[in-house]
């Protein structure tokens, strides 16, 4: 005898065994009452039975809801089960009636009931029914299950999912919906009508069982804005963490329907960008979540990615999460539903065994850097119990595994890009904070952090002058309202999804437009004025004997506002024959009181994934010190001198250096050498208004002395001084 057969006999033999315990007959395996649906194709998630194809009603396929007491479930897999159900029809000249037929071994006589199809049992609209993960694996015991009844209210059906761990359910505008969790992928889910009557179920196939075999090495590198990942595949491979579509589609709905709904309150079926979602915003949802007290991944809190369709303003859009006591929740909410996501993904591709890699903020205390170990080892020790996937997770004490993003951005360059430290400085530009780090012979000298990126250097100018966004075929008048950061989160999603095709198709449209140009001036002059800072740091650390070479570095520079130096291009693309090279090495060399050795700017090949790449790249021994995290500031508030030296030799390099793609400012008069230049009148006026909006500026933040302190003050001049000329700009 067949083993399957075998099987299916005592299977069969239990289950009659089942209901003669309960006293209730065969004919109760089925209901009454034959549900259908009015579409063909509308359960591509369900197992059907043969014949199926031939329901018909009014002359319409329809789609049937089978008639089945659940607890066969309890004794056949789905697969098992459909290969011995069959739809008939009782009569070939009447569509209308039709016999469902269950052959069971070891009973004579196949089991089937009669059924009419009537209007009334019509079903014309169906809800969006998901599960995730799609697969098996020995340990994994985290599923969830999503409904939503798309608003039809009674006109659809409700459903209960089988051995449920926990359920949510909600009401959201006239919407109804439910999320549950559970040990195992379910074998069915129970279709029920408005009054909780059962009216079939529908059956899911099992999913194929993933045999666990390798080791991945994943970086994260968290922070506020942004969030990297990378991932190190047995030694072998290194690349970005690709995202698998995880999601079973029970039911069909369109697309506007199901996507929108599944990326507010579940799992998306894809980030955006599809191809790379990573780096993605750090942004967390927690809509749906009723409880405030529990940190439940998917339940409570989800990563969320903007899109052009989406509103950031909403109170369950959490962001901008800064390591701080208030943050803490939303921070272990993103980190648990991403480790979550991270590792299916990883199931999905036979890994038993992930060593993550952490990185910290460079300005983080010891007690800062514990805390936040502590946390993720927690996050991933709750996992594996859930998982059944190892993972390893560093402590304060493991620089292999837990590094700063200074150490993790130089390695990602001296590694990945294969560039030397012989003397280097290293910039990371995010969109507040710019990280900096000097090396000299692989060993870190010098790092700090300022509060001087993206937002400063290029988003502002956009929010203060919005008349641009018409060259980017954007519509002013949807921006103006916006507060201050949601008009860059906007911006940064726009950036994100559009800025390389502008860049390579359009800039050169534009390259004489008279806002387009004062836009590149105003950039030049911000991230000019951050590389004439870079070569002060080096002289004050040439004069304090920790740099010991008289001479400015190259500059490997990466982070989400290292796409500045495209727009500063020609074509849009930048490379070390850009012009603003020359022009920023020439700062750097003016700030340090070097000689301009033409030291060139080399671009990341993978903007904001170099700390992330960095972590799990570990062939190249890097050394860092125990510094403290320090700027380098020597001149006093109230004199202006660096500022004005700065500025001026700005616009005597663009002229010696015959730069074309970036215009000098008008109305400004330099010299050739010296510092008097205040006794032209536009300038003294310049040097005016930088000194009442940094007053200004000061005044604002209430005179904080310890924030104060945190910020250079040429840094807090030019970014006063960037600000006055977009203003002058605009109100031309």
């Amino acid at each position: 005898m067949n083993k399957n057969v075998h099987n299916l006999k005592l299977k069969t033999e239990s289950l009659l065994n089942k209901l003669k315990e309960l006293k209730i007959t065969t004919q109760d395996l089925f209901l009454n009452q034959l549900v259908f649906i009015d579409q063909e194709g509308i359960l591509p998630g369900a197992l059907l039975p043969r014949c199926t194809q031939f329901l018909v009603f009014e002359n319409r396929q329809i789609t049937p809801i089978l008639p089945l007491n659940p607890i066969l479930l309890d004794y056949f897999t789905p697969e098992e089960l459909t290969k011995q159900l069959k739809f008939e029809l009782i009569d070939e000249d009447d569509l209308s009636q039709v016999t469902l037929i269950l052959d069971l071994p070891n009973i004579k006589i196949p089991l089937f009931k009669d059924y009419t199809l009537q209007a009334e049992n019509i079903i014309y609209e169906v809800p969006v029914l998901e599960v995730w993960p799609n697969f098996q694996a020995e340990g994994w015991t985290e599923y969830y299950g999503f409904y939503y009844d798309a608003e039809y209210g009674e006109e659809t059906f409700q459903v209960a999912f089988p051995n449920v761990e926990e359920i949510q359910n909600l009401k959201d505008r006239k919407g109804s919906y439910q999320i549950i969790r559970c040990h195992e992928f379910p074998k069915f889910i129970e279709c029920k009508n408005s009054q909780e009557n059962i009216i079939g179920i529908i059956l899911l196939p099992t999913p194929q069982k993933i045999e666990l075999a390798y080791c991945w090495t994943i970086g994260i590198d968290f922070r506020n804005d942004y969030t990297s990942v990378y991932v190190n595949k047995d030694d072998k491979i290194v690349e970005y963490f690709k995202l698998d579509n995880l999601n079973y589609k029970v039911t069909y709905v369109l697309v506007e329907t199901r996507f929108p709904v599944l990326f507010e309150y579940f799992i998306p079926e894809s980030f955006i960008p599809v191809d790379k979602p990573f780096p993605m915003p750090t942004v967390l949802t927690t809509r749906g979540s009723t409880e405030i007290n529990q940190e439940r991944p998917i339940f409570d809190g989800r990563v969320y990615i903007p899109d052009r369709r989406y509103s950031l303003q909403e109170t369950w859009v959490k962001k901008d999460l800064q390591w701080s006591n208030e943050n803490l929740r939303y921070i272990r909410l993103f980190l648990k539903h991403l480790t979550l996501h991270l590792t299916a993904n990883a199931v999905n591709k036979q890994v038993k065994t992930i060593q993550w890699c952490i990185s910290y903020p460079p300005n983080f205390s010891r007690e800062d850097k514990y805390e936040y170990a502590q946390m993720w080892k927690d996050i991933t020790q709750e996992l594996q119990n859930k998982t059944g996937v190892k993972h390893l997770c560093p402590n304060i004490n493991d620089g292999q595994h837990f590094r700063s993003q200074s150490l993790a951005f130089a390695q990602y360059f001296t590694e990945y890009e294969d560039y030397d430290l012989v003397n280097t400085t290293c910039i990371d530009i995010g969109n507040a904070v710019s990280n900096i780090s000097v090396w000299q012979d692989n060993q870190l000298v010098h790092q700090c952090s300022l509060n001087f990126g993206k937002i400063d250097i290029f988003s502002q100018f956009l929010r203060i002058n919005p008349q641009i966004l018409k060259i980017f075929d954007l519509e002013p008048n949807n921006w103006i309202e916006l507060p201050e950061y949601p008009f860059y989160d906007k911006l940064d999603t726009w950036l994100r999804l559009n800025s390389v095709t502008w860049l390579s198709r359009k800039r050169e449209l534009f390259i004489n437009h008279p806002e387009f140009q004062q836009l590149i001036t105003l950039m030049s002059i911000g991230l000019s004025g951050l590389y004439f800072y870079i070569g002060q740091i080096l002289a004050v650390l040439y004069q304090e004997g920790k740099y010991t070479l008289k001479e400015i570095t190259p500059v490997y520079i990466g982070g989400i506002g290292s796409s500045i130096l495209n727009w500063l291009s020609e074509g849009g693309k930048f490379d070390r024959y850009s012009e603003i090279n020359s022009l920023l090495g020439r700062m750097m060399s003016i700030g340090s009181g070097f000689s301009d050795t033409e030291e060139i700017t080399r671009m990341s090949q993978n903007p904001q994934d170099e700390v992330a790449c960095g972590l799990v790249l570990q062939d190249k021994k890097l050394q860092e010190l125990d510094i403290t995290v320090n700027n380098i500031d020597k001149y006093k508030i109230t004199n202006f001198i660096p500022t004005q030296l700065f500025i001026n030799r700005f616009h005597y390099s663009l002229n010696v250096l015959k730069i074309e793609v970036i215009k000098p400012i008008e109305v400004y008069k330099f010299k050739k050498e010296g510092l008097n230049i205040s006794n032209f009148e536009y300038n003294q006026k310049l040097l005016q208004a930088i000194s009442r909006d940094l007053q200004n500026y000061l005044n604002f933040i209430k005179a904080d002395v310890k924030y104060i302190q945190q910020e250079p003050l040429f840094i807090l001049e030019l970014k006063a001084l960037l600000r006055v000329l977009c203003k002058e700009i605009n109100n031309k």
